[in-house]
C-alpha cells in the first residue's frame, strides 16, 4: 500500500479553482482534525485504496486511488481528493476528483485540485463513484460526531509517558523470555515501571485540575481563600501519589531480594512519615498564604512539627 506523507512547506492551498467538488462546514465539534484524516485515511485503505497527503497547518490533504489496473477497467482516471481544512471547532471538508499526482511534493495542492473536472468516464465508475462518495460522506459525518476531541497538553504528556512505559515493558517482557533476567528481577522492575505509569498518570491529572482552578480564581468565581484551600487538598492528593510511587519501588525492591522485610518495613514507615510531615507542612504554607495564620504562626507551628 502506497503512503507518502509530503513536507509541509511544500503544501500551497491558495486562490484553488476548485471543481466537481462537494463540501460540508462543521461548527463547534471540537475534534481532532489530525486524526479525523488519519480515520479517513484507514477508511481508503481498508478498501484497498493507494493513499497519499499532504499537510500543513490548519490544512489537510488526502488523495487516494484504486490500482491502474482496476481504473483502467472501470474507465475511471482519476483519484478522489479530501480535503480538510480550518481549526477542531469551525472546519470544512471537501471531496473532489482529480488527477493522480504522481509527485505530490512537487505538484502541491493546487495541482491536485485544478486537475480537470471530470474523473468518470464509463458508466460503470460513474456508479462505483457516487456509491463510495455517499459511504464516504456518512463514514465522515459519523467520526466528527463521535470522534475524538483535541488533546490537551497534560492528555499528550500522559499519552507521551504510558507508551514509553509501554515499551519498556515489552523490552522487559523480552528480555525476560529471552533469559536474559530472572523472575525476580522481570517481577520487581515491572513492579517499578508500573508504579512510575500510575504517578505519571496522576501527576498530569493535577496539574489540569491546578491549572482549572487557576482559571476560576482569574475569573472571580474563586476567592483567594477558596483557592488556596482547594488548591492544598490537591496538593495532599498529589503527595499521597508520590507516596505510593516510593512505596512501588520498596515493594520492587523486596521483590527482587534487595531488601529483607525488616529493612523493607522500616524504610516504608520512614517515607510515610515524612510523607506526613510534608504534608502537613504544605497545608501550613497555604494557611499562611491565604491569610488565615500570620508569618509568626506560620514559622512557630513549622518549627513544633521539626522538633
Amino acid at each position: 500500500m502506497l503512503k507518502e506523507t509530503v513536507p509541509k512547506s511544500r503544501l500551497r492551498v491558495k486562490h484553488l479553482q476548485r471543481r466537481n467538488m462537494t463540501k460540508k462546514t462543521y461548527s463547534n465539534k471540537n475534534r481532532d482534525l489530525g486524526v479525523l484524516l488519519k480515520d479517513i485515511e484507514t477508511w481508503f485503505n481498508e478498501q484497498g485504496y493507494q493513499i497519499q497527503t499532504n499537510q500543513t497547518d490548519g490544512t489537510w490533504l488526502l488523495q487516494a486511488a484504486k490500482t491502474e489496473g482496476w481504473r483502467k477497467a472501470v474507465g475511471a482516471s482519476r483519484a478522489f481528493n479530501v480535503l480538510v481544512q480550518g481549526q477542531p471547532n469551525d472546519f470544512s471538508v471537501d471531496l473532489s476528483t482529480g488527477e493522480w499526482a504522481s509527485n505530490l511534493t512537487a505538484g502541491g495542492v493546487a495541482a491536485v485540485l485544478t486537475g480537470g473536472a471530470s474523473l468518470l468516464i464509463s458508466g460503470i465508475a460513474a456508479g462505483w463513484a457516487k456509491k463510495i462518495e455517499g459511504d464516504l460522506w456518512s463514514f465522515i459525518d459519523q467520526k466528527v460526531m463521535f470522534g475524538e476531541k483535541p488533546k490537551s497538553a497534560q492528555e499528550l504528556a500522559v499519552m507521551q509517558s504510558q507508551n514509553s512505559s509501554e515499551e519498556k515493558l515489552k523490552q522487559l517482557r523480552d528480555a525476560y523470555e529471552q533469559g536474559f533476567i530472572d523472575e525476580i528481577a522481570y517481577n520487581a522492575k515491572k513492579l517499578e515501571i508500573e508504579g512510575q505509569m500510575r504517578t505519571s498518570t496522576q501527576n498530569a491529572g493535577t496539574e489540569e485540575k491546578l491549572t482549572k482552578l487557576k482559571s476560576l480564581l482569574d475569573a472571580g468565581i474563586l476567592s483567594r481563600g477558596e483557592f488556596e484551600m482547594k488548591k492544598a487538598e490537591l496538593m495532599r492528593e498529589s503527595s499521597n501519589s508520590e507516596l505510593e510511587a516510593q512505596i512501588s519501588k520498596l515493594n520492587a525492591a523486596l521483590a527482587a531480594g534487595i531488601l529483607s522485610q525488616e529493612e523493607y518495613e522500616s524504610k516504608k514507615s520512614a517515607i510515610e512519615n515524612q510523607s506526613e510531615l510534608a504534608g502537613k507542612i504544605k497545608q501550613l504554607e497555604n494557611a499562611r498564604d491565604s491569610g488565615i495564620i500570620t508569618r509568626e504562626e506560620f514559622e512557630k507551628k513549622k518549627l513544633t512539627l521539626l522538633v
